[in-house]
C-alpha cells in the first residue's frame, strides 16, 4: 500500500461536499445526465424491440428455463439467474417485460458507477460525456440485455461491487463490505467466474482505511455465502448423478482444456491410473483417426472438445455414461456421471505436462484473450427461425417463430468494434499504468483516485489469468473490464501532469 501513497500526494482525506443524493438530482449538470440516460434508455429500448420483437437464444437459455420448467435446485449451470427469470415471471411471463427489466437493472447498475465516478474521481470533461456515452448509449449492452442468458444481470452485480470498492477508499463504512460480501455471493450464484472476486477483496480492502477486524470481516464476509452455496450445490448433485460435486461442467472443462495439447505429447497409458485408462483411449483413438489441426481447434477457442460431437469427450459419456433421457435431469445425469472422471483425466495431464498445456492452452487463449470470440454477436438465434419449446412454453407463445427485422450485419460491425476496442483499451491501460508509475513525482489526484487505480489493476490482471486458464474466451464475458478498463484509462490521463493534485475527495 506504500506505493499508492507514493503515487499519490494527496492524504485519504475527506472535504465536505454535498450527498451523494444531491449531487445526483439536485445538481443541474448531473440532473442533465440523468433526464438524458432515462430519455436515451427508453428510445434505445423501443427502437431495439422493433428491431428484434424476440430475445436471442442459445443452448444455455433453454438450460435456463428448463431450470425453472421442471423445478431443479441444481443444474448444469448456477441456479441464481433461474431464480431471478422466477422473479420476473411472478409478474408477467412476457418476453418483452423480460428483456425491459434485464435492461433497465443494467442501465441502472451503469448509471450507478458513472455517478460513483463522477463523485469520487472527479472525472472531468469530455473523459466524463465519453464515459457516459459509452455506458448508456452502448448497443453492445443492449444486444446482451436482449439475450435470455445471465450476462446482463452478472455484469450489474458486477460494476456494483466495484463501486462499492471504490465508496470504501473515500469511507470505510461497515455498510460498503456488507453490501460486497452480499453482493458477491449473489454473483457466485449467477456465473461460477465471481469465484475470484473474493481474491479481488484480498487484495483491495486491506488498503482501505477500516480497522484490522473490520478489514478480515470484509475479506471472509463473501465466504459465508459462497461455501454454503457450493456445498448446498453438491448435495443436490449427489442425489441426481450420485456424486457430491460443485460444478459438472467444470469436470468437462478443465478435461476440454488439457485435451488441447494431447496432439503434441506421448501419454503413457501404463502410468494412467485405471479409471482413466478408457477414456485415454478415446483420446488416442480421436488423435489417430481425426487429427484436429491447431486452427481447426483455435476455431472453437475453448470448448472444441465440448462442442465437437465426435471429439471424446461426448462419445465417451455415452459410451460409458447411464443412458440419455431427453430432459435436464437427464443431461444433469449424462453430463455428471462423467464429470469427476473428466476432472481427474485433465489435472493429471496438465500436472504431468505443464509446458506443454501453458504452450497449447494458455498460450492460444492468451492470443484470444486479446481477440475475443465475436459468439453471440454472429447470429440471432443461432440463425434459426423458432425458438426450442421450453422458451416457448415458459413465455407462453402459441407460435414458436421468431425474427428480427434486419440482417446479421449490423450486429456483426457492433461485434468487431467492440473486439477492436477491448484490444486497443488493453494496450492502453497498461502503457497509461507505466506512464504514471514513470511520472509519480508529478502525478495529480487523491488517495481515492490512486487506490482504485490499484482496484482496476488488480481486477483486469486476475480476469486476465482467470479467463487464460479457465474459461472460453468470448466477447460478452469481457464486458466488465472493458468498462474498468475504459474508466481508468480515462482517468489515468487525468491524474498524468505538472502540478499541485487536486484536493482531496
Amino acid at each position: 500500500m506504500n506505493l499508492i501513497r507514493l503515487l499519490s500526494h494527496q492524504p485519504l482525506a475527506t472535504r465536505d461536499r454535498e450527498p451523494f443524493f444531491a449531487f445526483v438530482f439536485r445538481n443541474a449538470a448531473n440532473r442533465k445526465y440523468l433526464l438524458a440516460a432515462l430519455l436515451l434508455t427508453v428510445i434505445q429500448f423501443v427502437v431495439f424491440k422493433l428491431l428484434y420483437p424476440f430475445p436471442d437464444f442459445i443452448s444455455d437459455s433453454s438450460n435456463y428455463v428448463d431450470t425453472n420448467l421442471e423445478n431443479l435446485r441444481v443444474n448444469i449451470w448456477p441456479v441464481g439467474y433461474p431464480f431471478f427469470l422466477r422473479l420476473v415471471h411472478l409478474i408477467s411471463p412476457s418476453h418483452v417485460w423480460l428483456v425491459a427489466v434485464q435492461y433497465l437493472v443494467l442501465q441502472t447498475a451503469l448509471l450507478y458507477l458513472f455517478y460513483s465516478a463522477l463523485y469520487l474521481l472527479d472525472l472531468q470533461g469530455w473523459n466524463k460525456r465519453i464515459f457516459f456515452i459509452f455506458l448508456i448509449v452502448n448497443p453492445a449492452l443492449l444486444y446482451l440485455a436482449n439475450c435470455v442468458l445471465s450476462d446482463a444481470l452478472f455484469c450489474a452485480v458486477s460494476v456494483t461491487i466495484f463501486a462499492q470498492y471504490m465508496w470504501m477508499f473515500r469511507s470505510p463504512k461497515l455498510k460498503y463490505l456488507v453490501i460486497q460480501g452480499v453482493l458477491i455471493g449473489i454473483a457466485f450464484t449467477i456465473r461460477y467466474t465471481a469465484i475470484y472476486y473474493p481474491l479481488v477483496a484480498l487484495l483491495v480492502i486491506p488498503v482501505t482505511a477500516y480497522k484490522i477486524p473490520l478489514k478480515l470481516l470484509g475479506i471472509v464476509l463473501p465466504w459465508l455465502f459462497i461455501l454454503p452455496f457450493i456445498q448446498y450445490t453438491k448435495q443436490e448433485t449427489k442425489k441426481i448423478t450420485g456424486h457430491a460435486e460443485f460444478s459438472i461442467f467444470g469436470g468437462w472443462q478443465i478435461a476440454n482444456n488439457a485435451l488441447y495439447m494431447y496432439g503434441h505429447i506421448q501419454v503413457d497409458s501404463t502410468q494412467l491410473p485405471a479409471d482413466l485408462r478408457p477414456l485415454d483411449r478415446y483420446a488416442k483413438i480421436y488423435f489417430r483417426k481425426i487429427a484436429p489441426t491447431d486452427q481447426q481447434m483455435a476455431d472453437l477457442p475453448g470448448t472444441f472438445f465440448i462442442k465437437m460431437p465426435n471429439a471424446i469427450l461426448k462419445p465417451y459419456s455415452f459410451a460409458y455414461g447411464p443412458k440419455f433421457e431427453p430432459s435436464s435431469v437427464g443431461l444433469i445425469k449424462l453430463w455428471g456421471s462423467v464429470s469427476p472422471t473428466y476432472n481427474k483425466y485433465g489435472w493429471y495431464l496438465i500436472k504431468q505436462y505443464p509446458f506443454s498445456f501453458a504452450r497449447y492452452y494458455m498460450w492460444l487463449n492468451t492470443k484470444t484473450y486479446f481477440n475475443p470470440h465475436l459468439e453471440k454477436y454472429t447470429n440471432y438465434n443461432l440463425g434459426e427461425k423458432k425458438m426450442w419449446r421450453s422458451p416457448q412454453k415458459w413465455f407462453q407463445l402459441e407460435d414458436p417463430a421468431v425474427f428480427s427485422r434486419i440482417p446479421t450485419w449490423p450486429m456483426l460491425i457492433i461485434g468487431y468494434f467492440y473486439r477492436l476496442l477491448f484490444t486497443g483499451l488493453n494496450f492502453y491501460f497498461l502503457v497509461s499504468l507505466i506512464f504514471l508509475y514513470l511520472g509519480r513525482k508529478h502525478n495529480k489526484g487523491t488517495f481515492v483516485s490512486f487506490a482504485s487505480v490499484w482496484l482496476a489493476t488488480v481486477f483486469v490482471v486476475i480476469n486476465f489469468g482467470f479467463s487464460v486458464f479457465a474459461t472460453p474466451v468470448v466477447l460478452r464475458y469481457q464486458f466488465i473490464p472493458l468498462i474498468v478498463m475504459l474508466l481508468f484509462s480515462l482517468h489515468m490521463s487525468e491524474l498524468q501532469g505538472e502540478g499541485k493534485g487536486k484536493k482531496a475527495v
